[in-house]
């Protein structure tokens, strides 16, 4: 009796290990597919969809923008998601997209779904998080969360104590559907993107996290473009010169809330990211700069300048020694003085 049974269980236990064999391989290559890389050169490029298009014809656009090198794996990623009959028509660019599904969810997303969201140069991890929580309901605490996950981070290949300064400003396309983590991978493959541009025309040998922290200051001390290489020059020299860089955006960046005017006080809190007690960077970047700043740290114009001093109208004085940068401000105070009285 007991042979019996053996002989009647045995083939639905080897169908059964085989189906779930099965289940698991498909797993695996439905994973690895909807995961395939893609890299767009061009990411701010606009890609048409017709109405009607076909997922031929969509992989096609694709490729011809060399966003894409196989076709196939594309039209399977639609087939296998049931979406290839969901294509929606509009013009779509690619910032931060960087796998098959992630297109995938943009083309067949619909456009009530899509949420335009505008990060700005100079906006800090908090002003992020308040505006996407805005746009896209987003949970806040997660996502501050991630940006400050170490292990998440170096995952990302970012060396830094927090994503700020990674997640780059810009004008994105999102969904609603997009969960915390996949909104962080995009803005930080947009600054990766990016970051290749100025590699490219740098002048300077710096790592990644040194060039972006200087950048994010040269983004809080510039209104003017046109000012930031210059900024960047005198900043350049302080580094050079082992002088403390006695930069003021650092300073509102570790005082809780919106910036104010600063006092002597300020300038002797005991914090790391204290430029005018510590020598060199601080830690890490105290906002996300955008690429104008990012080329101006790369790039400094060659200036003797190591003071300068806000004129009060959105530009400054630069200025080569302590007695020139004194009778700067003097000069500065006696015009105020003198606009008070008219």
């Amino acid at each position: 009796m007991p042979d019996k049974k053996f002989t009647i269980y045995k083939p639905v236990k080897l169908w059964g290990g085989i189906t779930i064999i099965a289940a698991i391989l498909v797993l695996i290559i439905y994973s690895i597919i909807l995961n395939w890389k893609i890299h767009c050169p061009n990411p701010d490029l606009l890609i048409s969809i017709s109405k009607g298009a076909s997922a031929g014809s969509v992989a096609y656009s694709l490729k011809e923008s060399d966003c894409l090198e196989n076709e196939s794996i594309f039209k399977l990623a639609l087939t296998l998601t049931m979406k290839n009959r969901k294509i929606i028509p509009g013009r779509y660019n690619f910032k931060g997209i960087t796998t098959i599904w992630q297109v995938v969810k943009m083309i067949t997303t619909p456009s009530n779904e899509r949420v335009k969201v505008t990060l700005v140069e100079g906006w800090n991890l908090d002003r992020y998080t308040a505006e996407l929580q805005d746009k896209l309901k987003i949970d806040s605490y997660e996502f501050k969360r991630l940006c400050r996950d170490y292990n998440f981070i170096h995952a990302l290949g970012i060396d830094a104590p927090s994503l700020e300064g990674f997640l780059f400003p810009d004008t994105y396309i999102l969904t609603r559907t997009y969960t915390e983590e996949e909104i962080v991978k995009i803005l930080v493959n947009q600054f990766k993107h990016n970051w290749e541009l100025v590699q490219k025309h740098s002048s300077i040998r710096m790592n990644i996290r040194e060039m972006t922290t200087l950048a994010s200051i040269i983004q809080g001390e510039a209104v003017y473009p046109d000012e930031m290489p210059i900024i960047s020059s005198v900043y350049h020299n302080r580094l050079n010169k082992n002088m403390l860089l006695q930069a003021d955006p650092t300073i509102q960046y570790i005082l809780p809330g919106k910036p104010r005017r600063l006092y002597n006080k300020h300038l002797k809190i005991d914090n790391p990211y204290n430029t005018y007690k510590y020598r060199g960077l601080p830690p890490g970047p105290i906002n996300n700069p955008g690429l104008a700043a990012m080329m101006a740290a790369a790039n400094p114009k060659e200036t003797e300048y190591l003071y300068f001093v806000a004129d009060g109208e959105g530009r400054h004085i630069f200025t080569r020694t302590n007695a020139e940068h004194n009778e700067a401000k003097i000069e500065l105070k006696r015009k105020r003085r003198q606009k008070r009285k008219l």
